[in-house]
């Protein structure tokens, strides 16, 4: 299963018996089956379905091949009992076509019938109407499969949490019951003494040979060789937990004690699609990790670095923890001591994300989880920064932002993708059952 396509259950519906033609349902779903495979998706075909009663048994079968996604065509109006009867039985997002080929199939008819029951279940749909070369519905349904599949794959999510939270950082307080209710997540608690436990078992041979192999593809190297040797062997015993553990992210606390002991490791766990936040950040390693699912790409990790007033930039980085992948070519990449406590290996660059780039934040709320999201151009990076800066393009005031960014709660660790994906997680939160806010600066006073 490639983990970046959504899984999607598919059926077509008709309520026989009344002259709506029904008897076109059979070419309707072969042709609806072809379509959802043209556009790339991995289906499971539920087949055809004329009574709640067959939508409940079609629903197992959806719930047994664990589909992120319900897709049903409509061939006619249809009780709001088939899609409540499905859901019953699969509690997915629902996707709902009504094919209004011939204004006799009343299709649209039934859709608020079957939307109202939906929200008053607090099940979500997301009903639209047209032929199956709708450019508009094919959006929507490409947004809407994907934010399912967030939803699905976050249900179950195993994230490692070794030395929590750093003690300067109040914010980012987590709290495991939330996690686990709204999004499913398990919170695997790991003292940092096992991790320590680990990297001493590490053979030193293995993790030297390792060093070499990597120190070679860097254009720019200025560490002690023991210091390489030391972040290797932290990058495998960072592995052995995570398989140990069968974890899909690992949020390491590093400070005060690791600090740049750990941003290479993070960085090369990164390029492996395995989420890793600095600072233990629980929120921004989920975030992390759900990205690459969605991308398919390792995630940007940055701060609210600074404003570029002149120019209406806004620059996000690290402290040196990117993934190598970011860096546009591994020449670009130059590994050096740290320059917050200059020891260990700090990984350097300018992010090297071209075009819309969107930045997602997730912060606990007490009572509640707040999703965040930002979208803008990439442009030329001119602070100067030696961390992985990333400079983003913003319409509106960014002198306005850190007012928004207070207006809205938001942590200060930002986690990017090239792209728009905005109505992705904009709809996952909505899924989960989160707050969402889209950010974006205010106009000029």
């Amino acid at each position: 299963m490639d983990k970046t396509i959504p899984r999607i259950g598919f059926s077509a519906m008709a309520l026989p018996g009344y002259y709506m033609g029904e008897e076109e349902t059979p070419a309707k779903h072969k042709e609806g089956l072809a379509f959802l495979h043209a556009l790339g998706y991995e289906v499971v075909d539920g087949g055809c379905v004329y009574s709640p009663e067959e939508a409940e048994r079609t629903g197992q079968v959806f719930a047994k091949e664990n589909v992120d996604c319900l897709f049903v065509l409509l061939a006619t109006f249809v009780a709001d009992y088939f899609i409540t009867n499905l859901t019953k039985a699969c509690e997915r997002p629902v996707f709902l076509w009504a094919l209004d080929r011939d204004v006799n199939n009343i299709t649209m008819v039934c859709t608020p019938l079957i939307s109202a029951s939906m929200k008053n279940l607090g099940r979500d749909i997301c009903p639209v109407s047209g032929e199956l070369n709708d450019e508009y519905c094919i959006e929507k349904l490409r947004h809407y499969a994907n934010a399912a599949m967030l939803r699905n794959r976050a249900k179950g999510m195993r994230i490692g949490y070794s030395g929590h939270k750093p003690e300067i950082m109040y914010s980012m307080a987590a709290n495991e019951y939330l996690l686990d209710q709204i999004l499913g997540v398990t919170v695997v608690n790991m003292p940092i003494e096992d991790f320590y436990r680990v990297a001493d078992s590490i053979d030193q041979k293995e993790a030297e040979e390792l060093w070499n192999e990597k120190k070679a593809c860097f254009g720019c190297l200025d560490v002690r060789p023991e210091d390489g040797i030391l972040d290797i062997t932290y990058y495998l015993a960072m592995k052995k937990q995570i398989q140990e553990k069968n974890l899909q992210g690992y949020s390491l606390n590093c400070f005060p004690n690791l600090k740049a002991k750990i941003c290479l490791p993070i960085a090369m766990l990164g390029d492996e699609l395995i989420g890793s936040g600095c600072e233990g950040d629980l929120h921004a390693t989920i975030l992390m990790t759900l990205t690459g699912m969605l991308t398919g790409q390792a995630a940007f990790n940055g701060d609210f670095l600074q404003l570029d007033r002149n120019r209406n930039v806004i620059t996000f980085s690290h402290c040196g923890a990117g993934a190598l992948s970011l860096a546009g070519g591994c020449k670009n990449i130059c590994l050096k001591k740290s320059i917050e406590t200059e020891d260990g290996i700090g990984v350097f660059y300018e992010t090297s994300m071209p075009g819309k780039v969107t930045l997602v934040n997730l912060m606990n709320g007490g009572d509640h989880l707040r999703l965040s999201v930002m979208c803008a151009d990439s442009v030329k990076d001119e602070s100067g920064y030696e961390g992985t800066p990333l400079a983003l393009s913003f319409d509106g005031d960014v002198r306005t932002m850190p007012e928004v960014l207070a207006r809205y709660g938001t942590g200060h660790h930002w986690i990017g993708m090239c792209g728009d994906y905005t109505q992705e997680w904009e709809l996952f939160a909505r899924m989960s059952g989160m707050h969402f806010a889209c950010i974006k600066p205010d106009k000029s006073i």
